[in-house]
């Protein structure tokens, strides 16, 4: 079993990294025809609404859900049922979607209306309508390409659910780039669309015909197995979790701030959210599955043992490269964006808050995993209830850390209540199904190995002010690399040392496994 989910996992991770640097190309893109304007202020607030749908009508959690419900059917030997189940769901859900979308278009002004967007230019609100009504029936898209893409989860076959977001950046980009000289920043909008339907659809259904799915027309809400799918999905799509939370607070708070705070927040949450998708992401979906098997024979010590490995493993590269990360935090966005429209003030306002939201960036892969195990067990009411509470009492800290440090507030807070909910549920998973001594064993090791990547984040710090008066021939952007490469090198090569003189790791396997995540 360990076998099989280190390859799954190393298939997501590096799907999730080719989906993640296409998503930074993404936002390169954007940068350069948009960099930190009002009209990117209403691009990225144009989504508010489409997550919000996609997020109440699960969306999102599909996965979670439906597979645990569908491979009963497959263990059980009732190919038909699963089926049926199969055919049932998709059918009530796209309906339901089908009738909300259309009202969503209509009242999409007067719910942008609570968002500070109002009180700015009325040119950038009007666009941020427009492009939201453009982006809605994408959501169907979602809708379908989650339970295609489900399916063949439940049969381990992860190669062509892991091109779904890499389709999908590439669609926005072609939308742009061909689009964008006529319409603006409308043409993104319209690539999000087509890049929803590719990459959910399209190139989804032959992998789902492959693994067997034989859809049939079939509406029936009152199914005994719908009702159940709806009973634990509710709590999931009345918890506000903070992944969920973020998405939608960072965007409604910075609408109150300055104009292109929206913008900034944004391209410094994509950045960080890289580490996330490769790291937590990534290790999700690929011990998922794993997890509902050792579920079903109540094997709580063989889950503990899992989830604890899979956290070792993320902790070991994640915590170090966030360090080195939040050192260099202005030479990455020079890199990453500084181009066209996105001037040296823009990187001047987005590096403290990409600074704030690396904070964060452990405990948001790390909380992926942490819930995975109740969901397996299909407890969603705990986890639902847990993140909801956190997002709540995370509204006055987002308030008052955007009012008092502005957009860098926001990953400010979002760090903190990350954190919170993490520790929450690995601790009550550890009390209430076993593993707490081992998870002691744990806590003590993440000592050491925060203990080791601040020593090399410091480095790197020191590193990178020796460069502050030295004059580098070229652009800022070759400045940039030459500093991120005199820097990091220096502070990871110290990191993996000290990891073998605290044995933690030997050196060869860190460098080897820090080269097999780059591959």
């Amino acid at each position: 079993m360990n076998r099989s989910i280190s390859i799954a996992a190393m298939i997501m991770m590096a799907s999730v990294l080719l989906s993640r640097l296409t998503g930074m190309f993404r936002e390169m893109v954007l940068a350069n025809m948009g960099g930190t304007g009002s009209e990117m202020d209403a691009y990225v607030a144009a989504f508010l609404i489409p997550e919000l749908l996609n997020h109440f009508l699960a969306g999102g959690f599909l996965s979670v859900t439906f597979i645990p419900i569908f491979q009963k059917y497959l263990t059980n030997n009732d190919d038909a049922g699963a089926w049926k189940t199969f055919s049932n769901m998709i059918t009530v859900g796209s309906a339901a979607f089908a009738a909300l979308i259309p009202l969503a278009m209509l009242f999409t002004p007067q719910i942008l209306s609570l968002t500070g967007l109002k009180n700015q230019d009325p040119a950038t609100f009007a666009l941020s309508v427009r492009l939201t009504h453009i982006i809605l029936p994408a959501q169907i898209f979602f809708y379908w390409g989650a339970f295609l893409m489900a399916v063949q989860y439940a049969r381990q076959k992860f190669f062509l659910p892991a091109l779904s977001p890499l389709c999908y950046n590439l669609g926005i980009i072609a939308g742009g780039i061909f689009l964008g000289p006529k319409m603006g920043v409308e043409g993104f909008a319209w690539g999000v669309v087509g890049g929803a339907f590719i990459g959910n659809v399209l190139v989804q259904l032959p992998g789902a015909l492959k693994a067997g799915m034989k859809y049939s027309f079939r509406f029936s809400p009152a199914d005994p197995e719908f009702i159940h799918y709806i009973k634990i999905t509710i709590p999931l799509v009345a918890g506000l979790g903070m992944t969920f939370s973020n998405e939608i607070f960072f965007r409604y708070f910075a609408s109150f701030l300055e104009a292109g705070a929206v913008a900034s927040a944004n391209y410094a949450l994509r950045t960080m959210m890289i580490l996330v998708g490769v790291f937590g992401q990534a290790s999700g979906v690929a011990f998922y599955p794993y997890l509902t098997k050792l579920a079903a024979e109540k094997a709580y010590g063989k889950m503990s043992e899992l989830l604890n490995d899979m956290m070792n493993k993320i902790a070991m590269y994640l915590l170090p490269l966030t360090g080195i990360m939040m050192a260099l935090a202005p030479q990455i966005i020079i890199i990453l964006y500084e181009h066209g429209r996105f001037t040296e003030e823009s990187t001047r306002e987005t590096a403290p808050i990409l600074t704030m939201y690396l904070i964060g960036a452990f405990a948001s892969s790390v909380s992926i995993l942490a819930a995975r195990p109740f969901y397996a067990l299909q407890k969603t009411l705990l986890p639902m209830v847990i993140s909801t509470s956190v997002s709540l009492l995370s509204i006055p800290l987002y308030y008052l850390f955007s009012q008092q440090m502005g957009a860098k507030g926001l990953g400010l807070a979002s760090g903190v209540a990350m954190t919170v909910q993490f520790l929450t549920l690995y601790i009550i998973w550890g009390r209430k199904y076993g593993g707490f001594e081992a998870m002691k064993a744990e806590a003590v090791k993440l000592g050491k190995i925060i203990a080791v990547s601040v020593a090399g984040a410091v480095i790197c710090y020191y590193i990178r002010g020796l460069f502050d008066d030295v004059a580098v021939s070229g652009s800022r952007r070759i400045q940039a690399l030459v500093v991120c490469c005199a820097a990091s090198i220096p502070s990871l090569v110290t990191v993996f040392v000290l990891y073998e003189v605290l044995k933690l790791q030997k050196f060869r396997d860190s460098v080897g496994g820090l080269l097999r995540r780059r591959k």
